[in-house]
Parts: C-alpha cells; structure tokens; sequence
C-alpha cells in the first residue's frame, strides 16, 4: 500500500497489520506515478490522482481519500477500471467544525494581532485592539453538510447565535436554524460568513468579487472548504479596501500557496494549515477500518 503523505502513526500501525506501507518520498503526481506500478492500494490525502496516475496502477484495486472530499481523485478513471474510491467523509468532521470556530474566534477577538502587539512589545496596543462578541450575533453558515450542521449546532449552544442557513440540497435543517432561501440572503445579513460546500462545477468561485460586494463592510469570511470556492483575489481586494472585517482561511487554489500570496500581506487575515483541523486521533480507527476493507474483506 501506498501513502502519498504520512499519516497517524495509529493508522499507520493498523494497517501494518494487514500489509506492507511505503510512504512517498515527495508529495505529488508525479512522484506517484513513479511508485503506484506495484501496488494494490494507495491512500492519498491532498495528492491528485489523476487518470495518468490511475492508468500507471496496473495491479491497483482501491483508492483511499483520508480526508472529506474527492475532487483530487479522477472518479471517471477509477470507474472505468472498475477501482473502487474509498473515503470517510465525517471522520473529521468535529474537528474541521471546531477548526472553523477557532477562526472566528481568533477573528473576532483579533488574536493574532494581540499576540503580536505582546511579542513585540506594543502593549500600548491593548487601547486600539477592540474585539467583536460572537454572542448574539448572526451567523451564516455556507453548506449544511456534517460540518455545517455541527458548526450551527455549537456556535448556537455556545454562543446563542442566530444561525441562517444555506444549502438548496438539504431539505431538512438543525434545530433553531433558519433558512435563506438564496445565497444574497446569507451574505447580506450575517455578521460571521462560514463557508462549507464540496468543490463542484456550481461552488467553484461561489464567493467572488460579486458575492463579497453583498457583505457588511464588518462581516467576517471563514473558508474551510476548499480554495476554489472563494476567489481569494477578490477576497484580498475587499479587505485592502475595507470592505470587509476580517476572513481567514486554511484552503487555497494552489497548495502550498506561494509565500508572496496576496493574502500574506493583509492584516485582518488568518491563514492556517488545513492540516491543523484533523482529523484528531479519535476518527483515526474510522479512517483506517475504510481504507484496509477492500483488501482485506473486512
């Protein structure tokens, strides 16, 4: 089996039991073309696998995706070798949800600013630096999927917020979540945007220069989703103008991003790790039972 990034070493010991593990000297495409000759499996975590990647595995019988989502997996190449893809879409779900939270938390409350002005020695800073309460405020949350749901679901019980949601393919919402019926709706009366959809023809730029036009000039944009999904030009274009409070991200459209990316330069702005959102060592059995049962029949 192959991993083209490590994962947990808990995962890695259980499926040691099962079969032998070779990790990828570099994360990518090509590296994986060059390995996947031999193998019966592989798990990716952000790697494409491509339907030239696909077409070099001649003795591969499953795909693994450790992680939500299968926009980096060539699905219509899988299919046609008859290779099934294999994935646990809600094992990181609390995490990602409590991620996503963290964010506006360290939104609101200028985190990283403070821990800065402290580093640095401008304490005079603690007189400028004001902070947004979340309590009370509104909340629109992006996609009601499992993350979604458990976003609303905590930022309503921890912070009494009032949640509007959007999603046109869920047709029965968390409790005490009210539906908007067009995605303006959210934009224009939320305090606190988050964003939660899979990347697909209709979500990729979902949010651009249009969409960030309709928010308040102090709503704050979270995006834990995927890069393509907000235009982060137009993102770094709003916040330079003032146009927005704040955004943070831990996607972006090319990963790593580029260390002149335009959103480095901006104050008001998170940028993390996807990686730093999970999937904590508590869904790591889920992910490692789905990604061993093909082979092993379990």
């Amino acid at each position: 089996m192959l991993l083209s990034e490590p994962i947990h070493e808990d995962g890695v010991a259980r499926l040691e039991t099962e079969t032998q593990i070779q990790v990828l000297p570099e994360a990518s495409s090509e590296a994986l073309a060059r390995a996947i000759p031999g193998a019966d499996a592989v798990i990716v975590r952000l790697v494409p696998v491509t339907a030239e990647v696909i077409a070099a595995g001649q003795r591969l019988r499953v795909i693994g995706r450790h992680g939500a989502g299968l926009d980096n997996v060539d699905l219509p190449a899988a299919t046609a070798r008859r290779i099934p893809v294999v994935y646990v879409p809600q094992a990181n779900s609390i995490s990602v949800a409590e991620h996503a939270i963290g964010m506006m938390v360290a939104l609101s409350k200028h985190l990283l600013d403070l821990d800065q002005a402290v580093r640095t020695g401008q304490w005079q800073r603690r007189q400028v630096i004001v902070g947004m309460e979340l309590e009370g405020k509104t909340l629109g949350v992006i996609g009601l999927g499992a993350i979604g749901r458990l976003v609303a679901e905590k930022c309503r019980a921890a912070f009494h917020m009032r949640v509007l949601g959007y999603d046109p393919y869920v047709t029965a919402l968390p409790a005490g979540v009210e539906r908007a019926d067009t995605l303006a709706a959210v934009l224009k009366e939320a305090d606190i945007i988050t964003v939660h959809v899979p990347l697909a023809a209709e979500t990729r730029g979902l949010i651009g220069r249009h969409q960030l036009a309709m928010c308040k000039p102090t709503a704050c944009v979270v995006n834990t989703s995927r890069g393509e999904v907000v235009d982060t030009l137009a993102l770094a274009e709003a916040l330079r103008a003032g146009r927005l409070g704040g955004a943070a991200v831990d996607v972006f459209s090319v990963e790593p991003p580029p260390s002149d990316h335009p959103l480095f330069r901006l104050p008001k702005m998170c940028c993390w790790f996807c990686g730093a959102s999970g999937p904590a060592t508590s869904a790591i059995p889920k992910c490692s039972r789905s990604d061993r049962a093909p082979t092993t029949g379990a």
